[in-house]
């Protein structure tokens, strides 16, 4: 009689969880966007400990503008970091930008010797491949999920309960 009681709920059968949507995407997609928000997240720290470090080695009032510019510019590349690690183009793109910006910056600045203008623009490079193959790996990340969502998985006939294997007879 408690089968059919109107006013209890049924029993549910459990569903099989999910994986989070960034699981589900080929490593070959969420690698670069993972090294992206790493190096994000790695600017973060190095730009506070150069600024820190500045503090520490003179304090003076240009050093402590220095500690504040480290600061804020720290918490840019924090926000672009969490940004990334959403999945989020915009931030993506503006992390893009950013990495140019600095690029030019570092292309009009004359002031050292030649050796060291070609080991900042290298750096300044490789870190360029990292975050061009990352923006652009937040793109194909969106487009994958899109796709999937727009055809899902066939369910296959072995999984039809009809063609399941009949039970041993007792």
């Amino acid at each position: 009689m408690d089968d059919q009681n109107p006013y209890q709920a049924g029993e549910v059968p459990p569903s099989t969880p999910k994986a989070p949507h960034w699981e589900q995407v080929p490593s070959g997609i969420t690698r670069p966007v993972t090294q992206l928000w790493l190096l994000g997240a790695g600017l973060t720290v190095f730009t506070l400990a150069t600024g820190g470090w500045t503090w520490a080695k003179n304090q003076h009032v240009l050093a402590m503008m220095n500690v504040i510019a480290a600061a804020m510019l720290s918490c840019v590349y924090l926000a672009l970091a969490v940004g990334v690690y959403k999945r989020s183009r915009v931030a993506a793109c503006l992390t893009a930008a950013l990495w140019a910006w600095v690029f030019v910056m570092h292309l009009r600045q004359d002031t050292a010797g030649m050796a060291d203008t070609l080991r900042r623009i290298g750096t300044t490079l490789v870190i360029g491949v990292v975050v061009l193959r990352g923006t652009v790996a937040t793109f194909r990340h969106h487009r994958y999920l899109a796709a999937k969502k727009r055809q899902p998985t066939r369910a296959r006939i072995s999984d039809d309960p009809a063609f399941a294997p009949k039970p041993p007879a007792a």
